[in-house]
């Protein structure tokens, strides 16, 4: 799996995500987008709802089960949730290691 398809997935992913919210039209989405903390792009049960739809996409595309919420994530000292491209890199980390990934 290459970093740039799996952004422009995750990117795809949160658009679909603003939309549900409402906020789609006023907020940009891009990689850069904060996924978490004072300027998040997205409501809490967004954002859960976002990873779901990447983990599901990810199983979709590549016959791969993926757990981004993991205690390696959450136990980090920056958040892999900062942006989609923090998470990109993340879940490229996990399969590279096999980490959080089971088929």
């Amino acid at each position: 799996m290459h970093r740039e398809p799996l952004i422009a997935m995750m990117v795809k992913r949160l658009g679909h995500v603003l939309k549900l919210q409402g906020s789609a039209d006023s907020i940009a989405i891009d990689a850069s987008a904060p996924l978490v903390g004072p300027q998040a792009v997205l409501t809490s049960l967004g954002l859960v709802s976002f990873i779901t739809d990447c983990e599901a996409e990810l199983a979709a595309m590549y016959d791969l089960e993926i757990t981004l919420v993991n205690e390696k994530a959450l136990s980090r000292m920056k958040s892999p949730f900062r942006t989609v491209e923090t998470l990109a890199d993340y879940a490229l980390e996990l399969l590279r290691d096999g980490d959080g990934v089971g088929s």
